[in-house]
């Protein structure tokens, strides 16, 4: 895998004093072979599911045994520390940043340094994960203490202890975007043939990602058309029991009903449901209440 004049910029001067072409990325690291595989660190390490296995570099399953985004985002970013940081030689904590169209932002990290560090670029607007997005897709600081860029978020990263971070767009559909984020305490942690791997990782995390995305909007849709049967249903037994008790059409009931909702500000459900709680046995139970 050959690297442009940008990307070797990118991978910071340091990195070039390291031996060996940058086409070693498709090689084995050269690290001992024989060398034990650190864990991420010993904050991350503590909140890692022991069900999730450390294959070879590709993501495991997102979905299955999951049941919320949140969940599937967090094996992400402990899966992603625990690869790179067998690829590193040292311990890597991660971040994760997850921008929807209308559905909002969410953060994920194999620590609390982590996530609050991928939550922090929104509060500054600025930093690698805002970057990697807005850029040419990876972007890497290997001696935090002589790189001056952003200049907001860098005394954090500091703080934080972390002396290297590398973050990496992953490749959404339209309408979301997505990043990863590596830290080290190390300087010099992210040289090319490690962005290499990384960048390798990060193709497959995309795959995943979409996949939990398209189930995440199945799941939404779904709880959203529960919910609207029941709100009708709801609405349709109230019109029967008022016009049973006035004799008059369903078109008039209705009438009632948005009349009460607009005069005490609630939706129509919650009109419907007060008149239901007050019949004498109480509401009826609905198909979609099982």
């Amino acid at each position: 895998m050959k690297f442009s004049a940008s990307q070797a910029q990118t991978g910071h001067t340091a990195a070039a004093r390291r031996p060996g072409p940058a086409h070693t990325a498709q090689r084995t690291p050269q690290y001992p072979a024989q060398r034990a595989v650190p864990a991420p660190s010993q904050e991350s390490l503590s909140n890692i599911r022991p069900d999730i296995p450390l294959s070879d570099g590709y993501v495991p399953d997102l979905v299955t045994g999951t049941e919320t985004l949140a969940e599937s985002m967090e094996i992400l970013v402990q899966m992603a520390a625990a690869v790179l940081g067998r690829t590193t030689g040292t311990p890597v904590d991660c971040g994760l940043f997850l921008n929807r169209i209308k559905r909002g932002t969410a953060t994920a990290g194999t620590g609390i340094k982590a996530a609050r560090l991928a939550r922090l670029e929104q509060e500054v607007h600025e930093g690698p994960l805002a970057e990697a997005i807005a850029g040419s897709g990876t972007v890497a600081m290997n001696h935090a203490a002589t790189d001056f860029r952003w200049r907001r978020y860098r005394p954090q990263l500091q703080d934080a202890g972390f002396n290297s971070v590398l973050a990496l767009r992953l490749r959404l559909d339209e309408g979301a975007e997505a990043a990863l984020v590596y830290f080290a305490t190390d300087a010099q942690a992210f040289p090319l043939p490690v962005i290499a791997e990384a960048r390798a990782f990060a193709d497959a995390a995309a795959r995943g990602l979409r996949l939990v995305l398209e189930l995440d909007t199945a799941r939404t849709r779904a709880s959203d058309l529960k919910s609207a049967l029941e709100s009708r249903t709801s609405i349709d037994i109230a019109c029967g029991v008022i016009m049973a008790q006035n004799r008059c059409s369903y078109n008039d009931a209705i009438a009632i009903i948005a009349k009460a909702s607009s005069h005490r500000n609630i939706k129509l459900r919650k009109v419907a449901e007060g008149i239901l709680e007050n019949l004498p046995g109480g509401a009826p139970s609905t198909h979609f209440q099982h």
